[in-house]
């Protein structure tokens, strides 16, 4: 019987930790520039698979409620999604396969975390956003998004030229 409480408090110690470790993973996007944004690639990649993790997470937790801004935050996602595959892609030199698949598998246990997080401040205060930072990184989001949508209709306008 004593082994029985030794393990059950070695795993729950272990359980402890990593709950306590779990939300200091999420650190806050904004604490980024525009400038490192745009001459750092690692700090590039971390901003779009952030990016497209919380507009995912958005999305999970605003489907039955509010259908169509879930449908929003999709879009947002699938149009960022690209850049973020690219972007391992240049930082790991790896195919664009390999980083497809990495890119997905990071962004989904990254999405989990933030739906996670934000159901539990949900409970706490009944909103997703009071007392985190996501309301801000959400707003860091969109205007990154608008910057790579800028770049791409640059782009296809020099293209046409």
């Amino acid at each position: 019987m004593s082994k029985f409480f030794f393990y059950f408090n070695i795993n729950f110690f272990f359980l402890l930790i990593s709950f306590t470790t779990f939300g200091q993973n999420l650190t806050p996007l904004r604490n980024y520039t525009f400038d490192q944004v745009a001459k750092n690639e690692e700090v590039n990649y971390i901003i779009i698979e952030g990016c497209v993790s919380l507009y995912s997470a958005m999305t999970e937790l605003t489907k039955k409620k509010y259908p169509d801004l879930a449908s929003q935050f999709f879009e947002i996602a699938n149009i960022v999604y690209p850049y973020g595959i690219i972007s391992l892609q240049k930082i790991r030199n790896i195919s664009s396969e390999k980083a497809e698949k990495l890119f997905f598998e990071k962004v989904s246990k990254l999405t989990i975390r933030y739906v996670d997080e934000m159901n539990t401040i949900g409970k706490k205060t009944g909103s997703f956003f009071e007392g985190s930072f996501f309301g801000e990184d959400l707003k860091f989001c969109q205007e990154v998004t608008s910057s790579l949508n800028l770049l791409i209709q640059e782009n296809l306008n020099s293209q046409k030229n």
